[in-house]
């Protein structure tokens, strides 16, 4: 049985209506650093607290004064790769990551690679008030609405790539940022399938 975690990243949270629903549904919440400054705004009590503590504030250290404090300083992990790892080794395996987009790019650009780097460990998807972002590994099967919008995202060169249930749909054929990329294609029937035999492949599905 999927055990679900709920990791608040210092970024651009989506509202609170969907935020206060994802809290809802994870049995742990677990603040990215400078992420407790966004529980505290929402009203959202975490689990834990993990990072290196630099970014968050003093109000809401106060206000979670009773919540375990995990500091980690390590220099070659980012707050959400921290947190992730520290959801790993309490044995949450189905991470839902929100706040990990907007506000900085580069921090945007490098969290992307995050369900890449810790699957199988953790099934990691990010999610926004426009959509949500996984990892599609070799194969990847969803019940996918008709006329939904979904995005395939290389992270690096990915080759024989298959696909079934898209309006546009690929046999074989390879996938690299810059060269050639998946965007905005659409659901015409369901089940979908996604198949990739090499690379990191990264799955977006566009909200209603």
């Amino acid at each position: 049985m999927a055990r679900k975690a709920l990791i608040i990243v210092n970024g651009e949270p989506p509202k609170k209506q969907r935020l206060l629903a994802l809290a809802r549904e994870s049995r742990m919440i677990i603040c990215a650093d400078g992420g407790a400054n966004v529980a505290l705004k929402t009203g959202i009590m975490p689990h834990a607290i993990v990072g290196d503590l630099d970014s968050i504030h003093a109000e809401a250290l106060v206000k979670f004064h009773k919540v375990p404090t995990h500091e980690d300083r390590n220099d070659e992990t980012t707050d959400l790769e921290k947190a992730v790892l520290w959801a790993i080794g309490a044995k949450y395996d189905h991470l839902t990551v929100v706040g990990a987009t907007g506000r900085r790019i580069d921090h945007s650009a490098g969290n992307l690679s995050v369900p890449a780097k810790y699957y199988p460990d953790a099934i990691i998807r990010f999610v926004d008030d426009f959509g949500e972002i996984s990892y599609v590994g070799r194969e990847l099967s969803f019940e996918g609405r008709k006329g939904e919008v979904v995005s395939l995202i290389p992270l690096s060169r990915c080759d024989g790539i298959v696909t079934e249930g898209l309006q546009y749909s690929l046999n074989g054929e390879s996938l690299e940022l810059g060269v050639r990329e998946g965007t905005s294609n659409v659901v015409i029937s369901s089940p979908v399938l996604i198949k990739v035999r090499k690379g990191n492949l990264l799955l977006f599905r566009l909200f209603d």
